[in-house]
């Protein structure tokens, strides 16, 4: 722990009750899952533990519920941790969901937001993909906490005018960006309004990059919550809206395995800061919706779109290559272009052999997370959904439909975007996402007879690692073995 005096001059505190603090947690897995077989692999890395999920949630997501940390602050669970949490520590993942029910018993609004459903890159899906990530991360919430949510977190905070305006639609109230996000010059210490479509508007929160970033990635900044209360937090306060009275909140967002992972032990930092540093130095400790519901933003706001928090070209990162990573990053490009023309294929063949059993394919898409994950009853989707308002008289008709349907499942997978966060393709992400691809191919050939591995490599072998010079299709002949019925033949 740092030594340091603690300076006892009131005037660098708030007034309290005035200034708000709200750390938000971004608590995600992605699915490294075989997409066959559903066993997560073995992983050296996480050792002693067999795999970095197993790793992690001893590091961090049992800490941080035993210590009631989730009941402070601001959070979202991605859908594919919180699948794996449910069956493989359901107390843990009970104790993260007890902390939105205990937030809204106390103050009347959930400190929990929902997530897009696959850490998909919004501004780079299409309108269609946009609707499935948005309706499948509000489904997966609304079951899993009882309640539908208020707040959406994007991936990377990757965001477009249109993605924001399908939120609004859905009734998502607020979201969290990056300051440079903005197109004009904004005070991060309160939330803006952002005019859509058709009247419709949602609330942004900028996060303090100063302090989000320190807490992230500088030691120093969270060796001690007491000097980070004293000393940190006040450089960030307006003192004109703190001498007025005035409410203003500093939002501090990071990865949520920060707290013990990435930092070990820095879930006892954020235990102690929420509990006394905060407190004791005048922040009043606050989640996001609770502060929207106490003090709504009143000023409007522009983006800079598209844009993201963790990329300076816009969203470069996951599509062509930028500067934001080292080497040569062309190959996102070609691996992102294989992903693209496997889905525009599939949606050609699946909207075509859908609706042969299906009113709509595309609401059916949207819909069918609920069934798949058995929240929902195949009669009561058929109903919904199915012509005749039943399932097909034609078993196989109606086995050929889900099967299209769950191809459509494992071709939004393909579009994590860890598959084009970092710097090569030689690496688990990428290959993570191609296995997923293969996973779709093999539905289709199964349901359709049709051939769309043959193309698929085809694209994939431009996509080439600057390291080891390995190309995508090198990776995806390099997936575990399947039955050899299960995919076309190998040319």
């Amino acid at each position: 722990m740092i030594e340091q005096t603690l300076s006892s001059d009131l005037s660098i505190r708030p007034s309290a009750g005035t200034t708000y603090l709200c750390l938000h947690g971004h608590f995600y897995q992605p699915p490294r899952e075989d997409p066959f077989t559903h066993i997560l692999p073995i992983e050296p890395g996480a050792t002693p533990f067999a795999n970095f999920n197993e790793k992690i949630t001893s590091e961090c997501y049992r800490p941080n519920v035993e210590e009631g940390n989730f009941e402070a602050i601001s959070y979202d669970m991605g859908p594919t941790l919180a699948a794996w949490l449910e069956k493989a520590y359901p107390d843990v993942y009970q104790g993260i969901l007890r902390a939105d029910q205990l937030h809204r018993a106390r103050y009347g609004v959930g400190n929990a937001l929902a997530q897009a459903y696959n850490h998909t890159i919004l501004p780079l899906a299409t309108t269609r993909d946009k609707w499935t990530q948005i309706l499948w991360g509000l489904q997966d919430f609304r079951h899993r906490y009882g309640h539908d949510a208020h707040g959406m977190w994007l991936a990377e905070t990757a965001v477009d005018l249109e993605s924001l305006d399908i939120l609004a639609q859905c009734g998502i109230t607020y979201t969290v960006l990056a300051p440079w996000q903005a197109a004009e010059a904004i005070d991060p210490t309160e939330p803006y309004i952002l005019p859509l479509k058709d009247g419709r508007s949602i609330t942004v929160f900028f996060y303090n990059a100063p302090l989000s970033g320190g807490v992230s990635f500088d030691w120093t900044t969270t060796s001690n919550a007491d000097v980070f209360a004293a000393s940190y937090l006040p450089n960030h306060v307006v003192q004109s809206k703190s001498e007025t009275g005035e409410p203003q909140i500093i939002v501090i967002a990071t990865d949520g395995e920060l707290y013990g992972h990435h930092k070990p032990w820095r879930d006892k930092f954020l235990s102690y800061l929420i509990r006394h540093g905060a407190p004791e130095y005048g922040f009043t400790v606050c989640s996001l919706e609770r502060y929207m519901l106490l003090h709504p933003a009143h000023r409007e706001v522009r983006l800079r779109v598209p844009s993201a928090w963790s990329c300076a070209h816009g969203v470069a990162r996951w599509s062509t290559g930028c500067e934001c990573t080292e080497g040569d990053g062309s190959w996102k490009k070609f691996l992102h272009q294989a992903l693209v023309n496997l889905a525009e294929q599939s949606h050609q063949l699946f909207e075509r052999h859908a609706e042969e059993a299906l009113n709509d394919p595309w609401a059916a898409r949207n819909d069918y997370l609920p069934l798949r994950n058995g929240w929902e009853s195949a009669e009561s989707f058929w109903r919904r959904h199915g012509k005749q308002q039943r399932v097909p008289d034609d078993t196989q008709l109606a086995q050929r439909t889900i099967q299209l349907l769950e191809a459509q499942y494992y071709l939004q997978y393909s579009f994590t975007s860890c598959g084009f966060f970092f710097e090569d393709l030689d690496r688990i992400e990428p290959r993570n996402d191609i296995a997923f691809a293969r996973r779709a191919i093999s539905l289709m050939w199964q349901a359709l007879g049709v051939d769309l591995q043959h193309s698929f490599l085809e694209d994939l072998q431009a996509a080439k690692s600057w390291r080891t010079v390995v190309t995508g299709a090198d990776l995806y002949r390099q997936l575990p073995p399947v039955a050899p019925e299960l995919l076309p033949p190998l040319s």
